[in-house]
């Protein structure tokens, strides 16, 4: 591996990351230090690891820090360490403390330099820490936010050539004709006709469908302008009613006077216009037209169940973004919208049986060993999030909106792992009815054993995170949430059928040194604490149940562990318990999960991680922001999911490209029963580097359109193992590409700040040529170093080479938002 350099004085703008900075209180000397993240001057993303933060004095009086701590976020554990100057613990989850020695000083326009170890190499911006407060030791309340410039690791001159040749070439390969879907996502049968029809926006409705009128004239409007209910003689659009269809099957005809849907449930109309809308016509300004070509459309989706998760937990997302998204998905036939409400950095919605969960749960402060809520989270930093939480009418209403458009909200309760801000609420209100002598009450609802001894590190790095499972103050807990979500439904006419509990990544070690855990065994007569995960599940999948609702949570409720880690359930299997499966990691051992727990006979929805877990990083370029531990996901990626032949494509993903042909010969395959069980896909994401709604819709486009496509359209010619062909497949993801590019992208640029295609480059005869990853697009380039902009030059032809130059390529989009620069150095 190259060294790596560190490239000075480029900021990443990551002052606060989005939060604010509304500080509690203010410290009069710490504020006027200056604060600088880097790497050190060893460090190289292999054999050394330390990283640097610089405290510089911008007064002309020395500033004493005896007094105040220094608080961040890391998303990766740092080694705690102590010198004569300073101590850096570890204080659970991604907070970390700086404490300095008596008589550290920093002298007037010097600095401190704090230099730590990372467990894992820095690869992406996502990866620098946030979050910088100072806090005085004697008076918690004085607390100053830092603001934090941080310099990039970029690689050497030579390494980042070879990344923007490489783009190029795959640029090249993957846009492979002209050819573009008629509809995203594409239908199950198209017949092309002759011809195009202006709409004109008059239109009628079968009375059984007037339910519908709403959404028919929403749709229209933004078609052909200002449409209008009348007669079926005269209507241009004429809407019907004919038994024989599915419930979200349709049939659109367009001739050269005439719109004629057909459906038979409300569902099909829906969705027959949401393909009215993808036809319309896009000119090269990104207006629509109200012209659509004359075709006949047979379609229904191929999969009942077409979900997007959305984490609002670990970054909270309010009622704004919740609805755009509702739309964004049943814009493109998705009709699953799975919340994850509560994890343990944050719970967001409101219950007023217990209204400690969002005082406290929903509050990340500085002031949480003082029990004013939980500890800063993911840059949160010194400012109080004490609104990030939907209240109960702001439910109410998404879960009316999301009816109106066909799609069901499936709430996520997070147990009995990931539950520290739920821990950490019942824990102030068992503290506050102990304070009132009320013993009874306030471990009614107490979700933690104080006599537990265990010791564990989650996926977070947390060590106290999970219910304890052998108090019956837990169900309780579970029931008082339960119904107080059945209420909000039904105040808002919307049925509760299947709540999700979660059920994922109990940490090893979680339980077995918990008394209480210990009498439960011995009550049960359990061997091994293993026993006590599938009590559990069967226990709430009861509860559940018996209030008439379906379990579903995260693929361990379907497993067990006997001693050699975890496998198929199959006890469990014929309980209706729907399974939502991520891990396929290629090279993780457990790619054919999803297929094993199907067969067995589970519902089953397939979320890959390896494909559709939308917080990825896109690739390896530093700037591009997102995690990577499951794989570098970009749209490429994403279309490679084949959810029935998943070992078809898995040598041309990113990192099954590495392995030998035959390696996952001994891999269990989908069977006949369990096609059946395969109730659907969706994707999510993960908001632990996702603070803002811009940052949320770059991560989620244009990668949404491939899930969109994978979840409705028919299953392709190629996606057989035994006779996948890639010049197949290459051809159909150019058609998409085109489709999204020409088409898609245009249409929802002014509610999406979606990413914009990053710049190959490729050196031949002296010359610079470019392209982009998808097409479309006008890029700007500069000579002399600096970033473009739309009053640069734009690219018409190849760029010769000057020595001594340097060359900066971007693509700019026409409400002047900027893609990743790429830079050539001569």
């Amino acid at each position: 591996m190259k060294q790596l350099k560190i490239m000075r004085g480029i900021a990443l703008a990551l002052l606060m990351t989005g939060y604010g900075v509304d500080a509690i209180g203010q410290s009069n000397e710490v504020k006027n230090l200056s604060l600088t993240w880097r790497a050190s001057s060893v460090y190289d993303g292999k054999d050394n690891l330390d990283l640097d933060i610089v405290l510089k004095n911008t007064t002309e009086v020395p500033i004493s820090l005896r007094e105040s701590d220094l608080w961040f976020n890391a998303i990766y554990p740092i080694l705690e360490k102590e010198t004569s100057r300073y101590q850096l613990s570890d204080e659970n989850g991604n907070l970390f403390r700086i404490r300095f020695k008596e008589g550290v000083k920093v002298q007037p326009s010097d600095s401190l330099v704090v230099t730590y170890t990372t467990k894992y190499p820095i690869v992406n911006v996502s990866n620098v820490p946030n979050g910088f407060y100072f806090q005085d030791r004697n008076d918690a309340s004085e607390v100053t936010p830092l603001a934090i410039s941080a310099r990039s690791i970029l690689p050497s001159g030579d390494v980042n050539d070879i990344y923007w040749a490489t783009l190029y070439e795959k640029n090249k390969n993957r846009h492979t004709g002209n050819n573009k879907h008629v509809v995203l996502p594409s239908p199950k049968t198209v017949k092309k006709g002759i011809g195009t029809l202006t709409l004109s926006g008059t239109y009628a409705i079968a009375p059984a469908f007037m339910g519908e009128e709403k959404n028919v004239r929403e749709i229209l409007d933004g078609l052909a302008d200002m449409p209008s209910l009348t007669d079926p003689k005269t209507a241009q659009i004429n809407i019907r009613e004919k038994a024989g269809y599915g419930p979200e099957a349709y049939f659109l005809k367009i001739d050269g006077a005439s719109v004629t849907i057909e459906a038979s449930h409300a569902a099909g109309v829906f969705y027959a216009l949401q393909s009215l809308r993808s036809l319309r016509t896009i000119s090269t300004g990104g207006q629509s037209s109200a012209v659509v070509p004359c075709l006949e459309i047979r379609d229904e989706p191929r999969y009942a169940y077409r979900g997007f998760m959305m984490d609002i937990a670990r970054n909270f997302k309010d009622k704004s973004i919740i609805l755009k998204y509702i739309d964004l998905m049943s814009r493109y036939k998705l009709n699953t919208f799975h919340i994850h409400f509560i994890d343990d950095e944050g719970w967001r919605i409101e219950i007023p049986a217990l209204p400690e969960l969002t005082e406290i749960g929903a509050n990340r402060t500085p002031l949480f060993r003082e029990d004013k809520g939980i500890q800063p989270s993911y840059g949160s930093g010194a400012t109080s999030t004490s609104r990030h939480y939907l209240s109960r009418q702001d439910f109410i209403e998404i879960l009316k909106y999301a009816k109106r458009r066909h799609v069901t909200i499936v709430p996520e309760i997070e147990t009995p792992g990931h539950a520290r801000a739920s821990i950490k609420a019942m824990e102030v209100r068992y503290k506050r009815f102990v304070a009132k002598g009320d013993k009874a009450e306030a471990e009614k609802y107490l979700l933690h054993d104080f006599e537990d001894k265990s010791v564990y590190s989650s996926a977070q790095y947390w060590n106290d995170n999970v219910m304890n499972v052998a108090l019956p103050s837990v169900y309780t807990f579970i029931g008082e949430v339960l119904d107080e979500f059945k209420r909000m439904y039904a105040e808002a006419g919307v049925p509760l059928t299947k709540v999700s509990l979660g059920g994922d990544e109990v940490p090893t070690g979680s339980w077995e040194k918990s008394p209480k855990i210990k009498s439960l065994m011995d009550s049960l007569q359990m061997g091994s604490v293993y026993e006590v995960w599938p009590y559990y599940i069967d226990k709430v999948n009861r509860l559940c149940q018996a209030k008439g609702l379906q379990l579903a949570g995260w693929e361990e409720m379907g497993m067990v562990n006997k001693g050699k880690g975890m496998e198929v359930n199959h006890q469990l299997a014929s309980d209706n318990i729907q399974l939502d499966v991520w891990n396929n990691l290629v090279g993780g051992g457990q790619e054919d999960l999803a297929y094993r727990l199907a067969n067995a006979g589970y519902p089953t929805v397939f979320i890959s991680a390896n494909n559709n877990y939308f917080d990825m990083a896109w690739d390896t370029n530093f700037e591009e922001p997102g995690l990577k531990w499951a794989s570098y996901s970009d749209l490429y990626q994403s279309y490679t999911f084949l959810p029935e032949d998943f070992f078809a494509t898995i040598h041309h993903s990113i990192n099954g490209a590495r392995l030998k042909k035959g390696d996952f010969n001994g891999k269990t395959r989908l069977t006949e029963k369990g096609r059946a069980h395969l109730l659907g896909i969706k994707g999510g994401l993960w908001a632990e580097t996702v603070v803002s709604e811009d940052r949320l819709d770059y991560m989620i486009f244009p990668r949404f359109f491939s899930l969109a496509e994978r979840a409705w359209s028919p299953r392709r010619s190629y996606e057989s193992e035994s006779a996948f062909d890639l010049d197949a497949f290459n051809k159909d993801y150019s058609a998409l590409l085109n489709k999204i590019s020409e088409d898609e992208l245009p249409r929802i640029h002014s509610v999406v700040a979606y990413r914009l295609p990053a710049v190959g480059v490729k050196e031949e005869n002296g010359k610079l040529y470019v392209n982009t990853e998808y097409p479309g697009f006008d890029v700007y380039y500069t000579t002399d170093g600096s970033v473009p902009t739309q009053d640069s030059r734009r690219y018409t032809d190849p760029v010769n080479i000057k020595e001594g130059a340097t060359y900066q390529f971007v693509v700019i989009s026409p409400d002047n938002r900027r893609g990743t620069v790429s830079t050539i150095k001569r």
